[in-house]
């Protein structure tokens, strides 16, 4: 049997994903612009050299010009075009990539983000847990800020980071708290503000709850 989760909750957008998602539309177009290049010419009539002034030579070059226009609209933008449509569409935010995305508290108070590559675990066990402000760029999504929480592992796992971010969009009522904003940091995925405050409030109660048999 697997463990237990205290919580479970999904990520709303996958930031770090976004380089992946640029590498795969150019790789869609690449290879669809190849295709378009083949095909165009595998149609080109095979004709000998001897029939080349005849006028069903110039008639069947003539459909070729057109078939040929057709090929490159059709599987050199096209294609290429509604691909990158739908892979743009499923990793909106919110979107069924993210979607994907599992961030989970097991009941002995470990975090973990699986999922679409994600493999990470963090003990909440003593855990540091601190917010910030950052401002964040990215490509096609723009920019804006984000709230986020550090989470640093008192024993970090073998093989597992020492710390975690997870963030979502800050709001008006984020900057009355006197928040640090920190510049410089690296992308990270996103919650809404739901699950956000979810996971917050269940990492600052597994951390306080330590503290307090620590000292006992």
């Amino acid at each position: 049997m697997g463990d237990r989760y205290e919580l479970e909750v999904f990520a709303d957008l996958d930031v770090p994903g976004e380089t992946g998602r640029q590498t795969q539309v150019f790789a869609i177009w690449v290879v669809c612009l190849l295709a378009a290049l083949g095909v165009a010419v595998a149609r080109r009539p095979q004709v000998p050299a001897t029939a080349r002034s005849s006028e069903a030579y110039e008639e069947s070059m003539a459909l070729y010009r057109r078939e040929r226009f057709g090929i490159a609209i059709g599987v050199g933008v096209l294609i290429p075009g509604l691909l990158t449509w739908a892979l743009t569409h499923r990793r909106r935010r919110g979107g069924g990539h993210a979607r994907g995305i599992q961030v989970a508290v097991t009941e002995d108070g470990e975090l973990r983000i699986s999922g679409r590559g994600y493999g990470q675990r963090l003990s909440l066990l003593g855990a540091t847990v601190e917010e910030h402000l950052v401002d964040v760029y990215s490509g096609r999504l723009g920019a804006w800020r984000q709230r986020r929480m550090r989470l640093r592992a008192a024993r970090p796992s073998p093989g597992m980071p020492g710390e975690l971010d997870l963030a979502t969009p800050a709001e008006d009522e984020d900057l009355d708290l006197d928040l640090p904003l920190v510049g410089g940091e690296g992308d990270c995925l996103e919650l809404d503000r739901a699950a956000y405050f979810r996971v917050l409030r269940l990492a600052r109660r597994w951390s306080s709850r330590v503290e307090t048999e620590s000292s006992r």
